[in-house]
This record gives structure tokens, C-alpha cells and sequence, in this order.
């Protein structure tokens, strides 16, 4: 027979409630640093959604199609 570990693995809700509560933290965050330096509360909001948008797409980064120097 198998046994089974004590520990039960955490729910699903539980889980997504957690990433959701700590991407709001992070995004919060983030605002009031980009605040802090002087943007404005439009800009930072914008900042932040591109950053994400560029995480969640898994594209690889872009790189400048210069001729050195």
C-alpha cells in the first residue's frame, strides 16, 4: 500500500488568491517607486501594464540591429 504525506498540497484557490495578491503587491510597489521619480501616476500605470505585457508574452528580448560601435 501507499502511503500518503500528512501534509495536504494547498487548494488551487488558495494558490491563485496568493499570486494575485502578491502581483498586486508588486505592481503597487512598483508604481509608487516609478512615482518617486518623478513620473506621472498615468505614465507609471502604463509603464507597469508594457512590463507585464512583455513578461506574459515569453517573446525573447529584442536586440538593436545596429552595425556596432
Amino acid at each position: 500500500m501507499t502511503e500518503q504525506s500528512p501534509e495536504k498540497q494547498p487548494s488551487a484557490f488558495k494558490q491563485e488568491w496568493e499570486a494575485k495578491k502578491l502581483l498586486k503587491k508588486t505592481k503597487k510597489k512598483a508604481k509608487k517607486s516609478l512615482l518617486e521619480r518623478g513620473h506621472s501616476p498615468r505614465e507609471a500605470t502604463g509603464m507597469i501594464k508594457q512590463a507585464l505585457k512583455n513578461i506574459q508574452s515569453n517573446k525573447p528580448i529584442k536586440r538593436a540591429a545596429g552595425r556596432g560601435g
